[in-house]
């Protein structure tokens, strides 16, 4: 089961910070008092941000463990699932980080071109890169919007611009004036495209695609994040796997999220196998993650693991179904969450 602790590490279009000289990028516009409701129309990290006791950042979450990958605990020690459930959440805030921390540094500086309905940043190249972006965000209605963030080889055409994120935004009160650091309430979709990454001249390692849908309504409603993930690549394996993430947050109650991949899990036969992860935890920090392993090399059956932390994040309950005596100990009766339950994810 060491295999449930290695996950695809997806990290978004760091390539592009290397590839824009922003000091430059709307250099001779002056600043323009009405573009504020179109900088509010892209969503930023915060509007979708994964947030799980004991770290409130991607890179806090990613050294939860020191490596982002879990490692053994024992009773009255940190969680290994605690830790596990922590570097997943990481992986999740860092796709969005990378690539809505862009967008947002983009949108601070003066927009190229501003009409009735559209605002533009770009078309930009770094003098020493060999590609040129540019954002479009579109009004469509009073607090709706799309916005595109596209980018070609600087020798091509306009006609040969590609879409490497693509989304809607919906602001829940298109009058008020968002706070740093703080969620713009609303609702949308996006879409990063990595495969369409690959077709630049400069770009990273990255494959596949993680389609994003979010929603968080107000600062006391719960606020739900979905993500699917298609033909990304698992660090484990090398295979392209897809890989879906659920997760739901009410503020002052706690949480609960669900991951599921379909992989080379076991290595004896090329058969997949489907791992699915369900965390909940309470406000506290407390908590407990259900493990289910099937298909595959397992044929009809299934492989299971249980835990359970404490306040402080340390082990008090663990069990397994495939007779790993070592990560056997406590009592289910101390768990905040008295039984087993799986994802339901598709």
């Amino acid at each position: 089961m060491n295999q449930m602790n290695r996950l695809s590490k997806v990290s978004a279009l760091p390539f592009l910070y290397s590839a824009l000289s922003l000091a430059g990028l709307g250099a001779g516009c002056g600043k323009l008092d009405d573009v504020d409701e179109f900088r509010a129309g892209v969503p930023q990290h915060e509007d979708v941000a994964l947030l799980f006791p004991g770290g409130d950042s991607a890179q806090a979450a990613l050294t939860a463990t020191g490596t982002g990958v879990a490692q053994s605990a024992l009773l009255n020690e940190k969680a290994e699932m605690y830790s596990m459930t922590r570097a997943i959440t990481a992986t999740v805030n860092g796709a969005t980080l990378a690539t809505l921390g862009l967008v947002k540094t983009i949108t601070e500086f003066p927009p190229s071109s501003l009409g009735m309905d559209v605002a533009v940043w770009g078309p930009h190249t770094n003098a020493l890169s060999p590609n040129t972006w540019r954002l479009t965000v579109t009004r469509e209605a009073a607090g709706q919007f799309a916005y595109l963030m596209q980018a070609k080889a600087k020798t091509a055409a306009d006609s040969e611009y590609l879409t490497i994120l693509s989304g809607h935004h919906v602001v829940m009160d298109p009058g008020a004036r968002r706070r740093v650091h703080l969620p713009s309430y609303g609702h949308g979709d996006f879409v990063v495209d990595w495969d369409a990454a690959q077709k630049l001249p400069e770009h990273d390692n990255n494959v596949g695609k993680a389609a994003f849908t979010y929603t968080r309504p107000s600062a006391t409603a719960p606020a739900t994040i979905d993500v699917v993930f298609t033909q990304i690549k698992d660090d484990e394996t090398g295979m392209l796997v897809d890989a879906t993430y659920g997760y739901t947050e009410t503020p002052g109650a706690g949480g609960t999220f669900q991951f599921g991949v379909t992989k080379n899990a076991i290595a004896t036969t090329a058969a997949l196998e489907t791992l699915s992860v369900r965390s909940r935890w309470m406000q506290t920090g407390t908590g407990r993650s259900d493990i289910k392993l099937s298909q595959g090399d397992l044929g009809t059956l299934e492989a299971t693991s249980n835990e359970c932390w404490d306040t402080n994040f340390l082990s008090v309950y663990r069990t397994n179904s495939y007779g790993d005596a070592t990560k056997v100990w406590g009592a289910e009766t101390s768990c905040a969450f008295a039984t087993a339950e799986y994802a339901t994810l598709p």
